[in-house]
């Protein structure tokens, strides 16, 4: 058999015993928006990211990469071309509004570059007091 104890807020509040307490609802945690995107993204003939599978593949070898910096690369990958604030970046892809805390990011991007190697790495184009970009054009030719 359950205790029930009476609700807080009805003792200690204004209102008279006949007014039933407002019942609260439970506010849902904020969860990271990431856009729905297709199970295999191939950005070019060298990289290839598959959200299914949660893989990416550079020059068919297998990178290892953690939680975030996969979300990141996937969503940069997944929106080629298109210039994403650093407000949008954490918006979407941390799940969290921006703080002004640029460095996160740009550690993210730079441990990105590092891992996606010399003929990748300029793929992922840093615009000037704006953000980031995925440009598949920039790519070397090994």
């Amino acid at each position: 058999m359950a205790v029930r104890y009476p609700r807080l807020d009805a003792i200690f509040s204004d209102h008279t015993a006949t007014a039933a307490p407002a019942r609260r609802t439970a506010v849902p945690a904020p969860q990271p928006v990431i856009a729905a995107r297709q199970p295999v993204i191939s950005a070019d003939a060298g990289l290839v990211v598959d959200s299914e599978q949660r893989t990416v593949t550079v020059d068919g070898q297998h990178l290892d990469l953690p939680y975030l910096e996969f979300e990141l690369l996937a969503h940069l990958v997944g929106n080629p071309l298109r210039v994403h604030s650093r407000r949008q970046l954490m918006e979407t892809v941390w799940g969290r509004p921006d703080t002004g805390d640029t460095r996160t990011i740009a550690t993210h991007i730079a441990r990105l570059r590092r891992k996606l190697g010399p003929g990748h790495r300029e793929a992922i184009a840093t615009v000037r007091q704006i953000g980031y970009k995925y440009d598949p054009r920039l790519v070397r030719a090994a």
